[in-house]
């Protein structure tokens, strides 16, 4: 179990707190204060309603923007956040939160997640919501390939009505384009519905999901003259597919040979590829799950040459090594895979120089018996009976489940460790995605007028990350008994408490469907620029 209490209510002040020591490296700080530990507990003082009307004061908290920290006060009316004031402040509501000792962030946004396999919109946002997320923006595609008749819009509009009831957080939707979607129809039409950004596979060429380069460019030219935004998964599929092939015709179909056949130069051609065309049909461009050091060259190449082009980076890849699937195997199979140290830091680096925007989870939702199969076609993945651990590797599902463990692992490798500090964290996971994706300000920042989506982050509890304390369906996690410094205890949405005291509070259809505007993206001619 881990090293925390639960939250508590006691009455506010609270004279029995005592202070002990956090870890001594506090680089997150922009200022001179450093939080105190207070064992997870929120105090509060419930009262009568004075005159200002507000139901609910965070009081002197250490508010987190991508720009500064400071001590604030933070009203809240309604679902809005409708003052601002430093503390100690002159502010009331019916309930008082005492902040001190937490940071208090923007609620996280994860703009990136598959809820389509075991784990659906009502469990993943479950998980997501215990890891301090407020807002999710999954992948959202055609299920011909499942056996479920529809258009790429058709299916969208049937998961938006269905996650309304179920999801327990807000959400927005991105496309997924495949080479049988009619570009010309399905893209105008799904702007129309707020759904502003289409992701297109460089890749899976043999599995039915690679687009095609010319219905690549014919969907960026439609996105761009209408505002969108063009996703892609960089890596050279017919190279993959030439040398996973190869492989198996050798018989070297361990998981020794997983790495070499998706190798980074594969990654570094795709997302130049895509950067090209992106730079000929004049579209907005988000790379998703850069994991090679060498991308992030072309990347911030194409940013000095004016492109509008956006990188994203995962917890797995500013974390984790190809050693993890020479010992695990078929768990560890993600794509692009895992790579070594050096892209790790390389990683972190290109976060601190602004290289890379934005980080998210690719959450995809699956149990240990799903991931040894499913690795060469693009159906529903199977639950194997029995396991073979010694098994191709080319057979294996790509993905992990990582969403409840991203804010912890983002901030202890992060923040703790001195690579980035809390506010650059609050950046790339708040500030950025609302703003390339047109739901800033409403989410992403704490500020009069911007939804109540708040997490109170303490820094000194320590915990370990398990499986079998997360909230998904999903049975594991290969961030398993990593130890971590800091831990989100209580988060609010729209004004209402979604965790508290270790629990969900929010309830299942209260959820709203977030549409992008295509006039507010950071793309966008007068839009939230990211500087």
């Amino acid at each position: 179990m881990p090293n925390y209490k639960k939250l508590k209510h006691r009455p506010y002040p609270d004279s029995t707190k005592k202070s002990q020591p956090i870890k001594p490296y506090c680089s997150f700080l922009h200022t001179a204060i450093i939080p105190t530990h207070f064992n997870g507990v929120i105090n509060m003082v419930e009262s009568v309603p004075i005159s200002n009307g507000h139901d609910i004061l965070i009081r002197g908290g250490l508010v987190v923007s991508g720009k500064r920290t400071q001590k604030l006060d933070v009203a809240i009316k309604g679902e809005k956040i409708a003052a601002i004031e430093t503390h100690p402040s002159e502010l009331r509501a019916s309930r008082e939160i005492d902040g001190s000792g937490y940071f208090v962030l923007p609620g996280i946004i994860d703009a990136h997640n598959h809820p389509i396999n075991l784990d659906k919109m009502d469990t993943f946002t479950l998980s997501s919501a215990f890891g301090g997320v407020t807002t999710v923006i999954p992948f959202m595609q055609n299920m011909r390939s499942r056996g479920i008749e529809g258009t790429t819009s058709e299916t969208i509009e049937n998961f938006i009505e269905e996650s309304s009831d179920i999801s327990y957080l807000d959400f927005g939707v991105h496309a997924i384009l495949f080479g049988d979607d009619d570009v010309t129809t399905e893209v105008p039409k799904l702007i129309d519905m707020g759904v502003i950004s289409f992701k297109m596979y460089m890749t899976y060429p043999k599995r039915g999901m690679m687009m095609p380069d010319e219905r690549m460019l014919e969907a960026m030219s439609i996105a761009s003259s209408m505002g969108g935004l063009a996703m892609v998964h960089a890596e050279n599929g017919y190279c993959i597919d030439y040398l996973t092939e190869a492989f198996i015709e050798a018989g070297k179909t361990g998981r020794e040979y997983y790495a070499k056949s998706q190798p980074r130069i594969l990654e570094v051609e795709a997302a130049n590829r895509a950067a090209t065309y992106a730079t000929v049909t004049d579209c907005p461009l988000y790379v998703v799950h850069l994991s090679a050091r060498e991308v992030l060259a072309v990347i911030d190449r194409y940013k000095a040459e004016g492109l509008s082009i956006f990188g994203e980076t995962c917890p797995q890849y500013l974390d984790l090594t190809n050693q993890m699937v020479l010992d695990h195997g078929a768990l560890a199979k993600i794509g692009p895979p895992l790579r070594s140290s050096e892209d790790n830091e390389a990683m972190w680096g290109g976060i601190k120089s602004g290289v890379v925007d934005t980080v998210a989870s690719d959450f995809c939702g699956f149990n240990k018996s799903q991931k040894y199969s499913g690795g060469r076609s693009t159906g529903t993945i199977r639950e194997l009976d029995d396991i073979d651990d010694h098994s191709s590797i080319f057979d294996a599902s790509f993905g992990g489940n990582w969403t409840e463990q991203m804010l912890p692992v983002v901030y202890e490798e992060g923040v703790n460790k001195g690579r980035i500090t809390v506010n650059k964290l609050v950046e790339v996971m708040c500030e950025n995605p609302a703003k390339i994706f047109g739901i800033y300000p409403r989410k992403g920042t704490i500020s009069v007028g911007s939804d109540a989506d708040i997490v109170l982050f303490d820094p000194t509890i320590q915990h370990t990350l398990s499986a079998d304390l997360q909230h998904c369906e999903a049975d594991f996690t290969m961030f398993e008994g990593k130890e971590i410094l800091g831990k989100p205890v209580f988060s609010m949405q729209r004004g209402n408490v979604v965790i508290e005291d270790g629990k969900i509070h929010t309830k299942q259809g209260s959820a709203v469907y977030l549409a992008g505007d295509v006039n507010l993206t950071a793309s966008a001619p007068n839009g939230h620029k990211i500087v």
